[in-house]
């Protein structure tokens, strides 16, 4: 798996949402998702990073759910 576009991931979780209005609510949700917050701070993710890695991605389908 390569890396995947916050965005993308984004509008999977929101697809009604314009793709700015998909990121604000995704990183909301991350945003009061302690656990998840920590555990990607762990793999180096940062707030207005564009693409996530594979790890990253997946730590946020484990704590969110499948979109």
């Amino acid at each position: 798996m390569s890396a995947i576009y916050f965005a993308d991931l984004a509008l999977l979780y929101f697809p009604n949402s314009t793709p700015r209005s998909a990121v604000t609510q995704l990183q909301r949700w991350i945003d009061l998702n302690e656990e998840l917050k920590n555990k990607l701070e762990e793999l180096y993710y940062r707030k207005r990073q564009r693409a996530l890695t594979p790890l990253q991605y997946q730590a946020i389908i484990f704590y969110l759910g499948e979109p």
